[in-house]
């Protein structure tokens, strides 16, 4: 067919207009995909939380909540922890100082004392009463840290894979050496008190006893122990990224709880009072299995990665998602109860208040939020 036999006979009747801009097109022009991409209109994202704290100017890493909740401490990329009034936002104190990101706050076991880790591994107590510093440490960068539950105790995890057990506030100190010079990645303190569990960067897990300083065993996973968690009476251990259940008393591995195609979780916890364990994944599944027997009882998968879950009262587990939302879901009934959105960016810390009518986040997009809880 010839390309032009639609064009007009007589081109007199065809109107020219002539532009006195050369710039104004050009068949050469093409869509610029950065500038689109810039331009995109951006889905606007429903705000359901009661209260906003915005006093950090970067990402913030970590929260606690007072046991009395009334207070709420957090800490960021910006070096600083703020405690504030958890009804108002209003600051309380500013904890300063830091020379890093601060990524580890929380309080002692009768909210007399706060404590706040930067990753350099400056280490500052504070009182909530008196509003001061009452006790600080530099040494090693600090990858975890955490009070005893029922005591005045502090237990820190280091790159160096030591781990430092302080008395506070008269600082007195035992250190728990590192097995093969690897950090020492997570931690946790068992409900008897007297023994911690801990991760390691090259996959071991060992056991310790705190007041003999001395590992009563090790476990040799395949790789790093990003993540763990113990039940409640203590018998058993599950490890992320591996999934692998570890029996407390001599280490040995009873069982794992991976789908098919998935190699490895993000996070998992204990449901006890349900008897079920809960993992979350990097590609969103999320997976209720029965303890015990480790079949797996309800199977869902969210949009985004999972960042870190949370357990709760009324059967509710708390997820947090690299969308900026926090799913909470029924797990005896395999249901989502409802998205709490107001961030923007990745959750990157959760706290559960004790009587679970709230919670309290914080995100990369540098805020704090409390969100109500439905019934």
């Amino acid at each position: 067919m010839d390309e032009f036999e639609d064009l007009p006979d007589d081109l007199a009747d065809v109107e020219v207009i002539y532009s006195d801009n050369d710039e104004d097109f050009n068949t050469n022009d093409t869509y610029d995909e950065e500038l689109i991409e810039d331009n995109q209109i951006e889905t606007e994202v429903i705000d359901l939380s009661v209260l906003t704290f915005s006093k950090h100017s970067k990402s913030v890493f970590t929260s606690a909540v007072s046991k009395n909740q009334t207070i709420a401490v957090t800490g960021g990329e910006d070096d600083t922890a703020y405690v504030w009034d958890i009804k108002t936002g209003e600051v309380i104190f500013e904890c300063t100082g830091h020379k890093d990101s601060v990524t580890e706050v929380s309080f002692n076991h009768n909210d007399q004392y706060i404590v706040t880790g930067d990753m350099s591994g400056l280490i500052q107590v504070w009182s909530i009463q008196e509003k001061k510093l009452i006790w600080c440490y530099e040494g090693d960068d600090m990858v975890w840290l955490t009070w005893h539950p029922l005591t005045n105790i502090l237990i820190c995890g280091c790159q160096s894979g030591d781990i430092y057990i302080w008395q506070i506030p008269s600082g007195n100190c035992k250190v728990l050496p590192s097995p093969n010079n690897v950090s020492c990645s997570c931690g946790k303190i068992l409900p008897n008190g007297k023994q911690l569990i801990v991760g390691y960067e090259d996959g071991q897990v060992r056991l310790w006893d705190i007041k003999g300083e001395i590992a009563i065993w090790t476990n040799n996973d395949s790789t790093c122990v990003n993540n763990l968690d113990i039940n409640s009476d203590g018998s058993l251990i599950i490890t992320a990224p591996e999934a692998k259940i570890i029996k407390t008393s001599n280490g040995m591995m009873v069982g794992r709880v991976l789908i098919d195609n998935e190699n490895e979780i993000e996070c998992a916890l204990f449901y006890d009072d349900l008897g079920f364990i809960i993992t979350g994944a990097l590609s969103g599944q999320i997976c209720v299995w029965q303890l015990g027997k480790f079949v797996l009882r309800h199977q869902a998968k969210i949009e985004s990665a999972v960042t870190l879950m949370k357990k709760g009262n009324n059967n509710n587990v708390y997820i947090g998602a690299t969308d900026g939302a926090v799913y909470v879901c029924d797990v005896k009934g395999g249901t989502l109860k409802e998205v709490l959105t107001g961030h923007k960016a990745d959750i990157l810390s959760l706290s559960v208040f004790s009587g679970e009518r709230n919670i309290l986040t914080t995100s990369d997009d540098g805020m704090a939020k409390i969100f109500d809880i439905k019934d």
